[in-house]
């Protein structure tokens, strides 16, 4: 049942030149069920470590960006190595259970990776650097196993040993910086780990493109990476559907609330199908492609650019993926904050109804009494935590409604009601402002009540941010990949690259508005976060669809079918 060594060439491999022939490898046409099964890994290890790192401020945008750069790299070197050289055997299996076992190891350290404090976490970045030491020396024996039964071979020695040795210099280094974290100083020796992720990805492209018998030229390379990006989608649907969950709390099904859930699935649903234009996969019935999505991944066809673009192309899906992963956390984020914004504005109705029901203040305060006690059972908040009490006696002391003791008391109430509105939807400031909020509910009424509020809102200032960034980012990479995927481009090619990296790079601007502080807050507040971006890929849609009749690819360029052979370049 299993193969003990490497399949021996076929006909076809002799027919092949020398420089190009593959040796002992088989051609590799799709992924097998164990490798998918590995990438499954990836998207759980991705699903956990975005469970309990919630991106709230600057310093976890930068940890979070830091682990998924560790688990995207170390999974391209695994695949690397299988797209090329794996084969059904005892040995393989083996190997590949402890890639698994890496990827487990991964998902437990990973809920305390905190590049911004070392020194506690020093534990945890030793075991982090052991356990890439010890994935880059499995790498190292599987080159080692197929170096063995191709050691007669000498145009294919030189690119392995090539391989060995980067994967042991890897493993070296990651030995030493195990000592470089203590529990006493802040180190930033843990940089050497992208560092070497780098070197060691460009090292195997660099020599898979001067030995060509060991390129990927005929492998199932492109398949990986779009079905990783096909994965990280389907967690992005996960996080979107565990955020929609949150519109069971809220006061109603609103046509905003709606809306919004319609915009975040659409902006999944249309970079699924749009994904095929980055493949090189042409079409011309691009307004069909919500419906073609499911067909589009058996008909591309994986030979049909060069190795040494594809490469790059496969090594450009890592800015791309951080920049969907982002996009994808964010539109949930939206979804919601929506929910919570909304249920605040049906607060505030029921608060100014109360207020000025009456000129009496001792009248307006029992009246805002009762009603925070409604909010504080709704919203299912510990009240000891959100004590209004003082507020309440300085309202009533006040005398008029009117007075400017009035007003800040009446602020201050409505501040406490919004802030455990948020918390009942999951919605809280950073850790490091949570613990100091926590010490001004301490024994009586917060010191700051819009300190809290001022917290939750510097974190969605920062969402609103990586947002639009990452929506603007993930279009520009679209276009790069197009770049790199089609070798003899069309006048449908260059427009549809130069849409991509235009409206990307309006959407990007967007995050401009931050500048403005009223602009943003209107914006923030509006129901139009989602639909903006919706809006800005259904135009690339639309304008791809136009340009699909107007701009036609030349026949000389393959438009016999998706899944023709020869229908795409193969150099």
């Amino acid at each position: 049942m299993f193969a003990g060594k490497a399949p021996s060439a076929t006909a076809e491999d002799q027919t092949r030149p020398a420089l190009e022939r593959p040796s002992t490898f088989r051609e590799r046409e799709e992924a097998s069920s164990i490798e998918l099964f590995y990438d499954l890994f990836f998207v759980a290890n991705l699903s956990s470590f975005t469970g309990t790192h919630s991106i709230d401020d600057a310093s976890t945008v930068k940890s979070y960006i830091g682990f998924f750069a560790l688990l995207w790299f170390n999974w391209l070197q695994v695949t690397l190595y299988d797209v090329r050289f794996g084969v059904d055997s005892i040995f393989e299996r083996v190997c590949k259970a402890l890639h698994l076992g890496i990827m487990i190891a991964f998902a437990v350290v990973g809920t305390q990776f905190n590049t911004n404090d070392t020194a506690t976490y020093s534990v945890t970045f030793q075991q982090f650097s052991c356990i890439m030491m010890i994935s880059k020396l499995i790498l190292l024996i599987q080159y080692g196993y197929i170096l063995f039964w191709v050691r007669g071979h000498t145009k294919v020695v030189a690119p392995l040993l090539i391989h060995m040795a980067a994967f042991a210099t890897g493993a070296i280094i990651c030995l030493g910086l195990i000592f470089s974290f203590n529990d006493h100083t802040q180190s930033s020796s843990y940089l050497a780990w992208y560092v070497i992720a780098v070197l060691e990805a460009l090292t195997v492209f660099v020599s898979s493109s001067w030995w060509r018998s060991v390129s990927f030229k005929r492998s199932n390379l492109n398949e990986r990476v779009g079905l990783l990006t096909l994965i990280i989608l389907g967690e992005g649907v996960i996080v979107l559907t565990k955020s929609m969950s949150s519109v069971t709390k809220g006061a109603n099904y609103s046509p905003a609330i709606i809306g919004q859930i319609i915009a975040s699935v659409l902006i999944i649903v249309s970079l699924l199908p749009g994904f095929h234009r980055a493949l090189g996969v042409p079409s011309a019935a691009d307004p069909l492609q919500y419906f073609l999505y499911m067909l589009y991944f058996d008909q591309v066809d994986a030979k049909r650019f060069g190795s040494i673009r594809q490469q790059f192309w496969a090594l450009a899906h890592f800015p791309f993926h951080v920049a969907l992963v982002l996009l994808l956390e964010g539109t949930s984020r939206f979804v919601t904050w929506r929910n919570a914004t909304e249920m605040i504005d049906y607060l505030a109705i029921g608060f100014d109804t109360v207020y000025y029901s009456s000129n009496d203040t001792e009248v307006i305060a029992s009246g805002l009494d009762t009603f925070a006690a409604e909010i504080f059972k709704i919203v299912e908040a510990d009240v000891s935590k959100y004590n209004i009490t003082s507020y309440l006696y300085d309202l009533a002391a006040s005398g008029d409604p009117t007075s400017d003791a009035a007003f800040f008391a009446v602020d201050d109430i409505f501040a406490v009601l919004q802030t455990a509105v948020f918390k009942f939807f999951k919605i809280s400031a950073a850790e490091s402002f949570t613990k100091a909020s926590e010490s001004s509910y301490t024994d009586g009424a917060p010191k700051d009540p819009f300190k809290d509020l001022g917290s939750v809102f510097h974190v969605y200032d920062l969402v609103f941010v990586y947002f639009f960034v990452a929506a603007g980012c993930t279009l520009l990479m679209m276009a790069v990949l197009i770049a790199l995927a089609k070798k003899n481009k069309c006048a449908g090619d260059y427009a549809a690259i130069a849409l991509r990296a235009i409206v990307g790079l309006a959407l990007a601007l967007v995050a401009a508005v931050k500048g403005n502080y009223t602009a943003q807050e209107h914006f923030l507040f509006s129901p139009w976060m989602l639909p903006t971006v919706l809006l800005a890929i259904g135009i690339v849609v639309v304008l791809d669809g136009v340009l699909g009749y107007v701009l036609p690819a030349p026949k000389s360029q393959g438009l016999r079918g998706h899944g023709e052979p020869h229908a795409h370049e193969h150099s």
